[in-house]
């Protein structure tokens, strides 16, 4: 088998190679918090893997440069094979285009380790899903509106674009961060983010702006 491969499809990546007993459960092993743990993203089409060690004949463990975690499985269903592990290209869309795609997320759940608000069909006729995963997580709210430009996780965005330094400054997609969690600003008065358990909703940006340890990252 090949050692590179490439998504085909928005591509779920677990935590753990029990995709059977994750997604063929009647109902989602839930945590305390009622969060599904072992997603860690959806990758998007055109991600590329490179393959660490087969575990069954449809489950491997993988690597790729996009999301620099471990360990990371997928169904090598989502997948074919290539030639090499060179990264997506990325592009960054005009912002009237993100901020389009941020407004047509709005009511959608938050799932832990969503990025794709249309689901994935895949789950539900490989395993029999009882969801196919339509929802995003605060920073997959972002990272499926600029195509996975940005970053996928809360502690990268931290480092990412530029440090605003006056809150007075704040203009639309500018990110307001602190600890595990992120905030877009839509426009000069209000942010869009998907929270637990309410999902995508639209808040005034006087809410976020008093939050303590707060980071305003600039990327357009």
């Amino acid at each position: 088998m090949s050692t590179h491969l490439i998504a085909k499809v928005p591509t779920p990546v677990l935590n753990t190679p029990d995709f059977a007993n994750n997604f063929g459960a009647k109902n989602l092993p839930l945590d305390e918090k009622g969060l599904f743990r072992p997603l860690e993203l959806i990758a998007l089409p055109g991600t590329h893997f490179s393959l660490k060690k087969q575990i069954s004949p449809y489950i491997a463990e993988v690597t790729t440069e996009e999301y620099p975690c471990s360990p990371l499985y997928i169904d090598l269903r989502f997948t074919t094979p290539c030639s090499s592990s060179s990264p997506r290209k990325k592009a960054l869309p005009p912002p009237a285009r993100i901020l389009e795609r941020l407004e047509k997320s709005l009511g959608l759940p938050y799932i832990w380790g969503g990025n794709w608000g249309q689901g994935i069909p895949e789950l539900q006729t490989l395993y029999k899903a009882s969801t196919t995963f339509q929802g995003v997580d605060c920073s997959g709210l972002l990272y499926e509106a600029t195509d996975g430009f940005t970053p996928r996780n809360t502690s990268e965005l931290l480092q990412f674009g530029e440090e605003v330094t006056s809150r007075e400054n704040i203009r639309p997609l500018d990110l307001i961060i602190w600890p595990g969690h992120v905030v877009i600003a839509f426009d000069s008065a209000t942010t869009i983010e998907s929270l637990h358990p309410q999902g995508v909703i639209i808040q005034p940006l006087s809410k976020a702006l008093p939050q303590n340890n707060i980071s305003i990252r600039r990327f357009i």
